[in-house]
């Protein structure tokens, strides 16, 4: 089977016309089939990858290799907090004006060490960074945060923000919408 040939599944292609435009500057329809059944099963074999995006094994082996070197998917295993029951929450920092390149530099290098620290993202706007982070409760994030941030000279503020519930994360449903009877709005005002 030729390379770019394929079934058109389009239950597995981006359906919004908006994100398929983005997508198709990088990908086409093949390659977020594969993106999409290795985010199902990192471990699947090039010949079930094969089979499941409609390639050869060569050819769903080349493109998955490709993908990977240009580092547009990157097969990883994440721990979902919220089933292990661990506290976690998005903190946004903001750096002092004072604070040069080569310390945020050195700050973000650190930060990339802290095992409980599972994201880092750049901000534009009134804060700089994104730092999600988990741990044990949240009095032992609490307490965490406070060892990690307020110490830092080149720190001027942190917002913290727990989460309490992830429905979707690495583009894959975690929970369903309205599973969590005790938080059901329809229960709230039942009039009685």
């Amino acid at each position: 089977m030729d390379e770019s040939e394929g079934t058109d599944d389009s239950s597995t292609w981006v359906k919004d016309t908006k994100a398929q435009h983005i997508l198709k500057r990088d990908i086409d329809e093949t390659d977020y089939r594969i993106y999409k059944a290795l985010n199902d099963d990192g471990r699947m074999s090039d010949t079930e990858l094969g089979k499941r995006v409609g390639l050869s094994r060569t050819a769903a082996r080349r493109r998955r290799k490709k993908l990977q070197d240009k580092g547009i998917i990157d097969i990883i295993s994440v721990i979902v907090l919220q089933e292990a029951e661990l506290a976690h929450a998005d903190v946004r920092v903001e750096f002092t004006p004072e604070a040069s390149h080569s310390e945020i530099q050195s700050f973000i290098s650190y930060l990339m060490d802290e095992e409980l620290i599972y994201e880092i993202d750049e901000y534009m706007g009134k804060f700089d960074l994104l730092v999600r982070v988990s741990h044990v409760s949240l009095s032992d994030l609490k307490s965490y945060l406070r060892e990690e941030l307020q110490e830092s000279s080149i720190i001027a503020s942190y917002e913290t923000t727990p989460v309490t519930k992830t429905f979707k994360a690495w583009n894959k449903q975690l929970d369903s919408f309205g599973d969590d009877e005790s938080e059901d709005p329809s229960d709230a005002n039942d009039g009685s």
